[in-house]
């Protein structure tokens, strides 16, 4: 087992992210949001510890959204952001891309506007139409990050992680732990940032693109997950005209961590 020590950048496009793993092969992962702060601490580790089969054939590199981002910016947008991102720093083509939460939401546009940038694409956790509960909730955590109460901000992510459990409220007080330490996000327009993302996030709209997919997609979800109910995932593997659907019983938002997302991965790929 590979141990995990991310390094931390900017590409020049001021995309930010953490690179880890010592494979020639390219892995991105389109990291949830809204806010683009590249996850670190315990966010990052439990995120790591579900890519370590990966770790020794791909470099893996965490990637959130730029900064300075403009009003009306859109997720079609931020799917253009990596494309470019792409094109200029990774000759044009990387070998896997994995799109989780918000960056699942964004990886729909990619996956069909960009299909020649990558060989294969999974979409995790993220369906192309929101629970009204997990909107809500996610314009409450977007609204504490942009006023810098990190703190209860963290705690609000516990909800929508897990199912009602003991593990809800472990981590919960893991992370308000966690939301006393963190520290403010360092580019300057993020409270602005932040706030753009969620409205990106609740305006989403991607069944044009879903229907124009052409390439294989890999679907993984937990079957209880407080943003994207049953009812959407089917309906979104219905748009896709060449998906393939895993479904993790009594599973929430939070599925990185299980020993099946990986295997399945690796599988899709084969």
């Amino acid at each position: 087992m590979v141990k995990i020590k991310p390094e931390y950048g900017i590409f020049k496009n001021s995309i930010p992210y953490a690179r880890f793993g010592e494979g020639d092969k390219i892995l991105f992962l389109l990291f949830g949001g809204p806010g683009n702060e590249v996850p670190k601490g315990f966010i990052f580790n439990t995120m790591a510890k579900g890519l370590n089969p990966f770790v020794e054939e791909y470099t893996i590199y965490v990637v959130t959204r730029k900064s300075g981002l403009h009003e009306g910016y859109s997720h079609k947008d931020m799917s253009d952001d990596y494309a470019e991102l792409i094109k200029e720093e990774f000759g044009g083509k990387v070998d896997l891309i994995i799109g989780i939460s918000n960056g699942g939401m964004i990886a729909q546009h990619f996956a069909a506007d960009h299909s020649e940038l990558f060989s294969h694409i999974v979409i995790a956790m993220a369906a192309h139409k929101m629970s009204e509960e997990g909107k809500q909730l996610d314009i409450k955590f977007a609204e504490l990050l942009s006023e810098g109460n990190y703190k209860s901000a963290y705690v609000t992510i516990a909800d929508m992680l897990y199912p009602p459990s003991f593990k809800r409220k472990f981590v919960k007080g893991i992370l308000w732990v966690a939301g006393s330490f963190a520290h403010k996000p360092e580019s300057e327009t993020y409270s602005q940032d932040v706030l753009i993302e969620i409205k990106a996030e609740i305006e989403h709209d991607s069944i044009d693109s879903l229907k124009k997919i052409s390439v294989p997609v890999l679907m993984l979800f937990g079957d209880k997950d407080f943003y994207f109910p049953l009812i959407y995932i089917k309906e979104m593997d219905s748009l896709i005209n060449n998906s393939t659907l895993k479904l993790y019983e009594n599973k929430g938002h939070e599925i990185i961590g299980d020993s099946r997302f990986a295997k399945d991965i690796l599988e899709f790929i084969k």
